[in-house]
């Protein structure tokens, strides 16, 4: 998906386009034929039919026009607050710039403060976390590259911080910092054992592992993506045999499959059908070495002889998690089925 869609329907509105169109790196600028700019976009057909197709194809949208028109022109496309793009309006001028929709997941609120720098304008927050110098869970998940497990919960947990609330947090990864200055009464806990049985109105808990939670209080769990599957396959590896072998592994290891940030595998696998639909289901890309770089990588679990006979490598999911992740030792050592094989590797992160 590009990264953002700059429409507009006067003159006046096509020339501050061009002007946000050239400090904003991958932004396409759709105008109406009679006002079209050099290397726009111009509009086909009615506004209401362009709109349509920005809408599935951009991961953000600024309309310059009365809010009015833009509320119209969405309306009909809306889905899910996960899913939906992030959309800003703003005048001719600049002056002001509304984040209109998703401003917290989708980034709408930042969009809008990045315009507002580009036109000398305002960013017009109305999210009740940003107005009380407070943070919502999806704008925390954002920053820490976490995905978040339940949108419910973590719709309960962000009104107990921005109503003040006493909230217990305890994170897998490093957050220092990450909630200064924020309108709530934050404690952090060693464990999330005890962050769960605190005297609290909330809890936030960022960890790749599974838990089992009894809900006395909201529970916001953030899933941060520090983990990589490196994977191998037969030739022509069903989707299936892969699928079953990734939950199968993480249900045993007890890491959530919400935390893996990526696959790993050798280049030999770029056409692999089973492989690639796997991917694409889950949403996560794939890194592919050489055989050079593989061959120089470790196998904990022992060389493969057999592998080493048809690739010229002694292993490809443990090397292949190790290199992609930065790490010197496996989380889960190898796994296999009748024709595929699975290791992880958790991220260094940064």
């Amino acid at each position: 998906m590009r990264a953002l869609a700059v429409v507009a329907i006067t003159k006046n509105g096509s020339l501050l386009a061009g002007k946000i169109s050239k400090s904003y790196k991958s932004a396409d600028v759709y105008l109406p034929k009679e006002f079209a700019l050099p290397d726009c976009k111009v509009i086909k057909g009615s506004l209401a039919e362009e709109i349509g197709r920005i809408f599935k194809k951009y991961k953000a949208i600024a309309f310059i026009t009365a809010t009015g028109i833009a509320v119209r022109m969405i309306a009909p496309h809306l889905q899910d607050k996960k899913t939906d793009p992030a959309v800003v309006v703003l005048d001719e001028k600049g002056e002001y710039i509304i984040s209109l929709l998703s401003g917290h997941i989708g980034g709408a609120n930042e969009l809008a403060k990045v315009i507002a720098k580009i036109t000398g304008g305002r960013a017009v927050i109305t999210t009740a976390s940003d107005v009380q110098g407070s943070i919502a869970i999806d704008t925390l998940a954002g920053m820490l590259d976490c995905a978040i497990e339940d949108f419910d919960a973590a719709k309960k947990v962000t009104a107990a911080i921005v109503n003040g609330g006493k909230v217990a947090v305890y994170s897998y990864i490093d957050i220092a910092g990450k909630l200064d200055g924020i309108n709530a009464d934050i404690e952090f806990y060693k464990s999330a054992e005890d962050a769960l049985k605190a005297k609290a109105d909330a809890a936030i808990l960022i960890t790749p592992l599974l838990l089992e939670i009894k809900k006395r209080k909201p529970v916001a769990v953030l899933r941060p993506r520090v983990l990589i599957a490196g994977m191998g396959c037969n030739r022509g590896t069903s989707e299936e045999e892969i699928e079953r072998l990734f939950v199968d592994t993480l249900n045993d290891a007890k890491p959530s499959p919400m935390s893996v940030k990526m696959l790993a595998s050798v280049e030999d696998k770029k056409d692999e059908i089973g492989l690639l639909s796997f991917a694409k289901k889950r949403g996560l890309k794939i890194k592919f070495f050489t055989r050079e770089r593989l061959l120089k990588g470790k196998t904990p679990s022992g060389a493969s002889e057999t592998v080493f006979r048809n690739l010229g490598v002694y292993g490809v999911c443990e090397p292949a998690a190790l290199l992609a992740a930065g790490a010197k030792k496996l989380l889960v050592a190898k796994k296999k089925t009748k024709n595929a094989t699975i290791a992880i590797a958790e991220a260094r992160l940064k």
